[in-house]
């Protein structure tokens, strides 16, 4: 008999010891991971709006699915939500959860905010662990009326004055009709009468010689071999006679060679001397931009004094009579 008490006493010693053992355990775990929720009042007027707030707190690496709150909960509306923020403890071992939802309510009495339903996995864990807030109660009042009162009735809507950027889009949209009609209107009369849609004024056109020194004397400005871009000053200097002779002489001087342009100008009525300045010209040019020759500065010089001289030498010169009889010469 006393063998029997004995080993009754040391099973029941056992079973409190387990007992024991799963209290301090779930007590030690339900501190390591707790979920809150909170409202700013618990009274509110009928429609006005209050901030409910989601907290969760646990181990930095739990894994936390927040409870997915629809638009509408039994009697209360949710306005707005707010992205979940996270904030970290100093030692990074433990983390905080939050979330706020604006919230309201179109019905009178008290209205309970359900409880919210938490998932979680912390860094040990193999299965998912729920854990749920607390409810809470929320009091909608309505507004106060007084019956003693006399009925009033509904005031009229107010008048509002107009302002500038209200007016502005009917100014604008008449103004483009008016701009419409008035198109409209000028396009068929000279549509009618024959006439061209639009009326291009056209610059004067610049007598070949006197555009050709213009340029020259651009480039001279330029001081390109002065700054040691000897070929570029050769490509435009032989660019401006091409299409000096191209407009003078009506030849195609922009698609020929040196040589091609030489034997195009041997029936013209130019002096030798100055087809000589020509050609000594571009020699020089094809052998810069051909042969990689570096001209000393006295042949840049005498180059563009050349390309000068031709141009004078050919150009049409018009000479006044004294009988008012235009008289044309052409040199060439």
């Amino acid at each position: 008999m006393n063998l029997m008490k004995f080993l009754r006493l040391g099973c029941l010693l056992n079973l409190l010891l387990i007992f024991a053992c799963l209290f301090f355990y779930t007590t030690a775990y339900s501190q390591e991971v707790s979920v809150k929720s909170t409202i700013d009042a618990n009274k509110i007027l009928i429609g006005d709006q209050i901030k409910l707030h989601l907290t969760f707190n646990g181990p930095a690496k739990t894994k936390v699915k927040f409870p997915l709150i629809p638009d509408s909960i039994k009697k209360i509306e949710v306005i707005n939500r707010s992205k979940i923020d996270t904030v970290f403890s100093q030692d990074k071992k433990n983390i905080t959860l939050k979330q706020t939802l604006t919230i309201t309510s179109f019905d009178s009495g008290s209205v309970y905010v359900p409880a919210f339903e938490f998932n979680y996995k912390t860094d040990n864990d193999t299965a998912t662990n729920k854990l749920y807030t607390d409810s809470i109660m929320l009091t909608v009042q309505t507004m106060k009326v007084d019956t003693t009162l006399n009925f009033k009735d509904i005031k009229p809507p107010l008048d509002v004055p107009l302002t500038f950027k209200e007016i502005l889009p009917y100014i604008l949209g008449v103004v483009g009709v008016a701009v419409l009609v008035f198109l409209g209107i000028y396009f068929y009369r000279r549509y009618k009468n024959k006439k061209p849609l639009f009326k291009f004024v056209e610059k004067p056109k610049l007598p070949a010689d006197i555009l050709a020194l213009q340029q020259l004397e651009e480039l001279r400005k330029k001081k390109l071999w002065q700054d040691n871009r000897v070929k570029e000053y050769y490509s435009e200097l032989t660019e401006i006679l091409r299409i000096y002779l191209d407009s003078r002489y009506e030849i195609m001087a922009m698609e020929s060679t040196s040589d091609e342009i030489i034997q195009m100008l041997k029936d013209k009525d130019i002096p030798e001397g100055t087809k000589q300045k020509l050609n000594s010209i571009l020699s020089i040019a094809d052998l810069v931009k051909f042969a990689k020759m570096q001209p000393i500065p006295t042949e840049n010089d005498m180059c563009f004094s050349n390309a000068v001289d031709f141009v004078n030498e050919t150009k049409i010169v018009i000479i006044n009579s004294q009988s008012n009889i235009d008289t044309v010469k052409t040199i060439g």
